[in-house]
Formats: structure tokens, sequence, C-alpha cells
């Protein structure tokens, strides 16, 4: 069959991929045979702990991960949406049996196990998906005819491509996947004959076979009684702790090799690897920590979410947008929450959100609902921003601000405003010098000190320009006095460390009134003087 007869959709109905060869489908039903001599099927690859924990870590993983659909607005915004008939199977139900956890959780063990996993889709008059229904990946015949690819499930049922939710791993032609448990039969098939050696060992009391020899010549009826009344009276479990008495030369000599000295457990630990190989999974996740540290769990994490996860992750909102929203709808599209699987403990998040409400990209409803908290208000989706990093636009802002009339307030109120503007402006002096003392060296500190910065002297005056002029202060003055505090404890300082520490302390002096008000005593006296 040549190219152009491929491409022009002519050739012949042709199975492909895993399905096509005889010994893979043979394997489904009675397992593939390893060197070990061992049967390795998908059932007793789950009866090794390791291809369980690595299979169950995933697919829970995956599962425990919401998935919503979104809407893209523009390039820079999207909204979720709650009533799409794709987002409501994929958070209530997918169908009339089980949970979006389950469904999610069963489909990705299938993959794992079979390279593939199959859910019918269920569809309205209107061709809108309403279920689905998960197909056992053994009952499953996938085929190509005419460029088309058909599933037959039961060698009856035939269910065209744009009903089946096909998720597939790594495979060779695209159509299947390929079975991780076929390709690691071998690993997995000494496991299990070093679980029936070990099983073996200890059900005979942990005492080798061996051979008994007798220095006169036995018969066969002797040679018989012998062996079968030192098996019963020494071997097995319920015989532990007997003492063998040997007797008329009788010898014992053992004929296998113990399993310390075979590394019987080492060879173990080295399976247990391999198979974490076959998934990407990180030791630490099916609880080999041999190779784990304090310091680097949470790099290990990481690297989990990143290099295991991921990929299934991409493999499910791909064909969840190609099968059940449709591949010509592109401003609607599904998409993991991730995130959700790397938040650290209370107080690293909650350091996490200081960070990002200070720095003026998330808002107090934004942070309250990845708490799953109800928002406060219109008041709570206001944005803030320090005045040390404002934008292009500041500086009209703060023209506006001054140049507008002073709002009434009794005296509680001015005194919290003139409070607010003295904290303001002692953060901006705390934060400019700070990080000066941070870079700077012993020289350029003292030239700073001395020139004392025009943009800093200008910003702080701004701040207080509004309140002082409120209360019939010149601003000039009052930042004048603020910096003349300041550069007096600063010049006492003569390392970084004392001058952040000697600046914290002086901004914490800023705290109350009474501190606000020393401040504009000073600087009416100043006035006058």
């Amino acid at each position: 069959m040549g190219l152009l007869t491929w491409f022009s959709g002519k050739q012949d109905k042709e199975t492909r991929g895993q399905l096509k060869d005889p010994s893979w489908w043979k394997s489904v039903f009675t397992g593939a045979e390893s060197y070990s001599g061992e049967t390795v099927t998908q059932d007793s690859a789950l009866r090794q702990a390791v291809v369980w924990a690595c299979v169950q870590a995933i697919s829970q993983d995956v599962a425990s991960l919401p998935i919503k659909i979104y809407s893209r607005i523009s390039e820079s915004t999207r909204e979720p949406i709650t009533d799409h008939p794709v987002a409501k199977m994929l958070h209530t139900a997918p169908n009339g049996e089980m949970s979006p956890f389950t469904f999610k959780e069963v489909m990705t063990s299938h993959v794992l196990l079979y390279g593939n996993a199959f859910a019918e889709i269920e569809r309205n008059q209107q061709g809108q998906p309403i279920g689905l229904w998960i197909l056992l990946p053994e009952n499953m015949q996938v085929s190509v005819s005419e460029g088309e690819v058909i599933y037959t499930y039961g060698g009856r049922v035939t269910i065209a491509s744009e009903n089946v939710f096909h998720l597939k791993g790594m495979g060779h032609d695209g159509i299947l996947g390929l079975s991780p448990i076929e390709y690691a039969k071998n690993v997995i098939g000494d496991m299990q004959a070093m679980q029936k050696s070990g099983g073996s060992f200890f059900a005979n009391s942990s005492r080798p076979s061996g051979v008994l020899s007798h220095p006169a010549k036995l018969s066969e009826d002797a040679s018989k009684r012998l062996r079968e009344g030192w098996n019963k009276m020494y071997s097995g479990s319920q015989s532990v702790g007997k003492t063998a008495i040997l007797e008329e030369g009788l010898k014992f000599s053992s004929m296998t090799i113990p399993h310390s000295e075979s590394q019987w457990l080492e060879a173990r630990q080295f399976a247990v690897i391999d198979i974490c190989r076959m998934y990407r999974m990180p030791p630490h996740v099916v609880q080999d920590l041999s190779h784990a540290t304090y310091s680097n769990i949470e790099s290990q994490q990481i690297q989990y979410l990143s290099q295991t996860l991921m990929p299934w992750l991409r493999r499910w909102e791909q064909e969840v947008n190609r099968k059940l929203i449709g591949v010509d709808d592109r401003s609607v599209y599904a998409e993991f929450l991730a995130e959700e699987a790397l938040r650290g403990n209370t107080l690293d998040r909650y350091s996490a959100y200081r960070t990002a409400r200070e720095s003026g990209w998330l808002s107090i409803n934004e942070i309250r609902a990845r708490e799953n908290l109800n928002n406060i208000g219109e008041q709570g989706d206001k944005y803030i921003q320090p005045l040390n990093f404002a934008d292009v636009g500041y500086e009209e802002v703060v023209e506006e601000e001054r140049t507008a009339p002073a709002p009434a307030m009794n005296q509680e109120q001015v005194n919290d405003w003139l409070v607010d503007s003295v904290r303001r402006a002692v953060a901006i002096v705390r934060n400019a010098s700070n990080r000066k003392a941070e870079k700077v060296t012993e020289e350029e500190w003292n030239d700073w000190l001395i020139q004392s910065d025009k943009q800093l002297n200008q910003k702080v005056s701004q701040i207080l320009e509004p309140c002082c002029r409120s209360i019939n202060v010149n601003e000039e003055v009052v930042c004048t006095e603020l910096l003349d505090t300041w550069l007096g404890a600063m010049r006492k300082t003569e390392t970084r460390e004392q001058r952040i520490e000697t600046c914290n302390a002086w901004a914490k002096s800023f705290v109350n009134y009474e501190s606000a008000e020393l401040l504009i005593q000073r600087s009416k006296q100043d006035e006058k003087e």
C-alpha cells in the first residue's frame, strides 16, 4: 500500500497498534511470560506493592485536581463557565453511577496499566455530551478503515470515533498506547519470582533446603521414611525452634544460597527503582525514602508535578477539548488547576498571599476565593500598590490628590489621616534605606546620606502634602524634620546589619498618633524660627 493510497483514504481496513499483535491480545487474558518464567498480567502486576503504589498515586492525584472549563474573552481575559455541559459532567457527575473523582481515577489507572482508557460519550439530541461511561480496555478492539478510527467493543458493538473518549499513553502510531505492564513484564516477573522465593523461604522457617547423607547405604523404603520423618519434624513455620538430632553419622548439607548471600534484598530494592523509572515516579512518592532528605523533599514534589503528573493532565485536557468541547470552538477550553497540588502549609501560603497582595496583583477577594472563603464585597476587589513601585501614571494621581479640596472631617478622622500619612512616608524612607544598605559599599552609603536622595524627598513631601495642607502645616518642613530624625539615627551605624536594624527601629517609633503629633509640633516650631 503506497503513501498516495493511504492519503487518499482508499486503503483496506487495517487493525492498528498493540491489538494487531496476537501475543499482546493473548497477554490481556492469560498474561505474558517473563524471562524468570513468571506469567505477568495487569492483575498480578498490581499485586506488587510498588506497582500498586505508582498506579494509585498517579491516578488519585490526577483525580484530586479539579478541571474547569474556561471561556477566552480576549488575549488577556478569561472566565470560568460553570453552566457548560462538560463542566457539569466533570464537576458533578460523568454518569449516574460514579463521581468525577472515581471516573478520573479509574480512567487514569486503566491507561497506566493497559496503555489505553476508553469511555463512551452519551449525547443528547443536540449532540451535546451528557454522560461518560467507562469501557473495559481488554474488551476494546481498535481498527482503521479508510482513514477513520473505528472502535469495536466486545467483538460486536461498533462505536464511532467521535463518541469514544480515548485516553492513550505513549505509543508508536498515535492511535493506541503501549501497555507499561507488557513492556515491563521482565522486571515485574523478577519481582514476582523474588516474592515467591521469599515466601517459600519464610514458610520453611527461614531454613534452606539441603541433603541428608548417611555413611551406610539405605534402601528405598528407608530413604523414604527418613525424608518424610525429617520434613514432618523440621520443615514449615510450625516447626520453628525445634532441635534436630542426627544419629548414626547422619549429616545435613545446605543446597541453597541464603538470601543474605544472594543479595535478595538489594535485588528487590533495584526492582522498585526500575518500576519507578517506568512511571517517571520519584521514589519518595511511593514511600521509598532511602535517597530523600528534609531539604530536597519540596523540590522532589515539584519535580513530581512537572514531570510525572503534568503529561497526564495535558492528555486529559486535550482529549476533553477534542472529543467533548470540539476543536472548532477555540474560545472554550478545559484546564486542570494544577496549583492545587503545590499548596504549601498555612504559614507558607499566607506569606505568599501577603507578597501578592502587597505587590498589587491579587485582591482580598481573590485570595479568599483561593482559600474557599466568601468575598467581603466590593471593597475586597480593590488592588493596592506600594508607592515605591509606582507606575508611570503615579505623578498624575498624586497631583490630582494634592489639588483636590480637603474633605470635611472631625478631629478623630484628621488624627487617623495624619498617622496614616506619616506611616506611609516612613515606609518609603525605610524601604529605600534598607535597599541601599543591602547593595552599596561603605563609601557609597555615606555619599548617599550626604547627598540626600531628591526623589525620596519629593515622594515623602507628596505623601504628606494633602494632610499637612488640611492642618495648615508646610509639608516640606515636616518632610525635612522626618528625614533629619532618620539621618540622625543612620549616621551612628557602621555595618549593613546595624543600618537595617536601626532603620527598622526608627520606623517602628512612628506607629501612633503621639509620635506623628510630636513630629508636627517640631515642624511648626521650626517654621516659626
